[in-house]
């Protein structure tokens, strides 16, 4: 028997459903990077974008089964932030916290003792510092929320430490909110087929923003690299002291052209081995830094193809069946190095 709600029942259910009022990076995504189920959300945003609403309404929501956020009830989750503080501070008790955007009857309580969220349903949320990566062995999760992930101190490891504890029910995924940094760990979630990435700009949250707030921050750092970081969520790859930044060396790239085809006239390499090695044997896959010179004076930077070997030492001879041109100019204890013409941007040594 269906039971009819009273009209101010049924407004009180709308205003509590967060899904209704959601901007669109914070409604859950349908599929990840290949089209298929995705098992973590990468939420990428700037600052105020609303990352942290989104993460503990998707907290809430595997609590409760609540769709579209959740297939089923969660009944251990994992809150990990970069340290214990910001887990208590931001993640659950903080203005868009855990605590602060569940309804009253639907409450949980926060053991500090425990360093638990506990529910009225019986589902409980641990909480973890990616101080201590150590403090994940043993639990065991079917939901995780990462919150700012970018600054973790030990993010691999902390990252890494979570993976083997999500293993409860059906399909454990993880929510991972963060204002992006050009780390590792975020450029391979990105590029990972089984994320979903969703990406917002600090304006697209702007209703619940000071005015004031947004005029300064845009008049200030709008277009700076601090700002397509910072308001953009951009992932900002240059470094702000680089003489050359990806642009450039992607803007001035040669391709098809051999360097008898540049009539390359000065060959100039430089080596970097480990200091601490008293034999240096290079990878096969390794690339030194190259600097053909042309007629014209123009300096080249050549790449080399995988699996080439680079030249070290003056005892290798080289083993390519192509043409080769010697490099007299070269210092004597890399005189032997010889660029192959044959092979194009292939050295051997």
């Amino acid at each position: 028997m269906q039971v009819e709600l009273s009209p101010f029942r049924q407004w009180t259910r709308f205003a509590n459903d967060f899904v209704a009022f959601a901007h669109a990076h914070q409604e859950p995504p349908a599929a990840a990077n290949n089209g298929g189920a995705w098992t973590t959300w990468l939420m990428l945003g700037g600052r105020g974008a609303g990352k942290t609403r989104a993460g503990a309404e998707w907290v809430r929501a595997q609590v409760l089964g609540l769709s579209p956020y959740a297939a089923a009830c969660a009944r251990s989750i994992a809150l990990v932030g970069e340290t214990e503080h910001d887990v208590r501070e931001v993640m659950i008790e903080g203005p868009s916290g855990i605590r602060n955007i569940s309804p009253p009857g639907e409450r949980p309580q926060f053991v500090s003792s425990r360093r638990r969220l506990e529910w009225p349903n019986g589902a409980v949320a641990y909480a973890f510092s990616a101080e201590d990566p150590e403090q994940l062995r043993g639990p065991q999760f079917d939901a995780a929320w990462c919150d700012e992930l970018a600054k973790w101190k030990h993010a691999d490891l902390t990252f890494d430490m979570l993976q083997f504890g999500l293993r409860l029910g059906q399909r454990p995924r993880q929510l991972v909110t963060t204002t992006p940094r050009p780390i590792a760990l975020i450029k391979r979630l990105v590029n990972d087929p089984r994320t979903a990435v969703t990406r917002a700009p600090t304006q697209a949250n702007a209703a619940h923003l000071s005015p004031a707030f947004l005029d300064e921050i845009l008049a200030r750092y709008a277009g700076t690299r601090l700002g397509r970081q910072e308001i953009d969520g951009e992932i900002i790859e240059d470094r702000p002291d680089a003489l050359w930044t990806r642009d450039m060396i992607e803007a001035a790239r040669v391709s098809g052209a051999t360097p008898k085809e540049l009539n390359l006239q000065r060959v100039v390499i430089g080596v970097d081995p480990p200091g601490s090695a008293r034999r240096v044997r290079m990878p096969a896959a390794s690339s030194p830094p190259v600097s053909p010179k042309t007629a014209s004076s123009m300096c080249w930077r050549m790449r080399a193809r995988q699996g080439c070997s680079p030249p070290v030492g003056r005892r290798r001879r080289s083993r390519c069946t192509g043409g080769m041109t010697p490099t007299p100019s070269l210092p004597r204890s890399t005189r032997a190095a010889t660029w192959c013409v044959a092979c194009c941007n292939r050295w051997t040594g």
